[in-house]
């Protein structure tokens, strides 16, 4: 889903999608954004987005249930139109599967997400920085056993405990 952050770069792609997307650590912080909006999406079983800057551009990607969905807005400046907004695919992976490939890669990865996009980490030093996320991603796994059974095919993802 990620590959391992290089350099300020990162790609980002899921099975289905046309294209895998070259996300920089221009105006994001990946994994701690990310990571909180899966938390939010799997405490209020809710369907949540992911971005990132692609320099120029910007991907986005809905999370929903059963599926994600992926679009691009361009920047290209033609008179007052200087948005263009392409839509590139769909992934059938649930919204369990993507929080659970992203609390892996992450985790597989912590020193190197620790620092991508370290210069939004409020000056707090890279040990506090990766306790906090260290913190984050035990949440979100907790989160993943507990709402697992809400993505089986024999339970709706609306059943709330």
């Amino acid at each position: 889903m990620l590959t391992p952050p290089k350099n300020g770069w990162t790609r980002f792609g899921l099975e289905g999608f046309e294209y895998t997307y070259r996300l920089s650590d221009v105006f994001d912080n990946i994994a701690f954004r990310w990571i909180d909006q899966a938390i939010h999406g799997l405490e209020t079983l809710s369907p949540f987005c992911v971005k990132g800057y692609m320099e120029p551009g910007r991907m986005v990607c809905v999370v929903s249930y059963w599926t994600c969905r992926v679009f691009v807005e361009r920047e290209e400046k033609e008179g007052s139109e200087h948005i263009k907004t392409d839509s590139f695919g769909e992934s059938h992976t649930s919204m369990i599967e993507f929080c659970r490939l992203l609390a892996q890669e992450v985790r597989a990865d912590l020193d190197e997400w620790t620092s991508f996009g370290e210069y939004f980490n409020e000056y707090r030093s890279f040990e506090e920085n990766r306790q906090l996320l260290v913190r984050k991603l035990e949440t979100l796994e907790a989160l993943i056993v507990e709402r697992d059974g809400c993505f089986t095919s024999n339970e709706s993802y609306f059943q709330l405990d």
